[in-house]
Parts: structure tokens; sequence; C-alpha cells
């Protein structure tokens, strides 16, 4: 194989690459003085969902979303839920109209939803895995979704 073939052949793979999908874990983190060790799914699920307002130690739970055009967004509530953004987004509309609950503080990086947990004592997020730092504990690990059709959930109250 001539070196003129490696290097286009290199050359695909390596533009190729971007338009793999991202398999990179997402995790929930909370604040390290708050006390949670370790959260079940469905507790992740009833705080993001504000359902409950409280951790099981009694810390008032303050929960940080991050924004639409975040792509981690979009991962952590299909991999949470089995839902789409629309769904989230009318789910939380339902919710703010009818004076039920208000929808979680948002921030545009991981690095914000870090500042956010550690600077709130209850402060509870998502984020990419490889960006969990001592700062914050890691609490729930969303694993990549391989299946096909994932598990839908009902998110009424």
């Amino acid at each position: 194989m001539s070196l003129k073939r490696i290097r286009y052949l290199l050359a695909i793979v390596l533009l190729a690459l971007p338009s793999l999908p991202a398999w990179a874990e997402l995790v929930v983190v909370v604040n390290t003085r708050c006390g949670v060790a370790a959260m079940s799914r469905n507790e992740v699920i009833n705080i993001f969902f504000g359902r409950n307002r409280q951790f099981f130690n009694g810390i008032e739970a303050q929960p940080v979303d991050m924004l639409d055009t975040h792509p981690d967004r979009a991962r952590f509530y299909q991999a949470l839920v089995g839902k789409d953004l629309a769904d989230i987004n009318a789910y939380w509309s339902r919710q703010v109209f009818s004076g039920r609950t208000h929808q979680p503080a948002k921030t545009a990086t991981a690095e914000e939803v870090i500042k956010w947990v550690t600077s709130h004592p209850g402060g509870i997020g998502f984020i990419d895995l490889a960006k969990a730092d001592a700062r914050v504990r890691i609490v729930y690990e969303l694993k990549p979704a391989v299946i096909d059709e994932p598990k839908r959930m009902k998110i009424e109250p």
C-alpha cells in the first residue's frame, strides 16, 4: 500500500470521526457536602422533574439543567426517561403554567454545572463523566443507550 493511499484513508477516517455518535457516559453529580452518596434512577427522576424537592436526608435539592442547545441535555433525558426535548419542554410548560413547580436553573456548559453544584448546598446536576472531578460527588451513572427502543417513562405528575 502506497504512502499516498494510507494518507488518503487516514484523512477519510479522521473526517468521519465527528459524525460518529457520542457514547460518552453521563453522570449525575451533587455537592460533596450534601450527604448523598448514591441515588436510584427514580430518585434522580423525581428531583429533576420537580416531584421531590428534598434529598432523603432533608436537604433541599437544587437541580440545575443545561440549555436546550447543549447536546448532553437531550442525551440525559433520553437515557433517563426515554423522552426527547420537545416532550421535556412540554412537561415543564405544563408544570410552570399550572403553578405546581418551577423549572430548574439552566447553564450553558459542564463547568457552569459544576460551579452551580458546588455553590449550592443541595446542588445536583448532570455532566459528562470525563468532566467530573473532586469538586463534586457522582451519585448516579447513566450508561450509553445501545437499545433500539428505550424504555419510555411517563413523566406526568
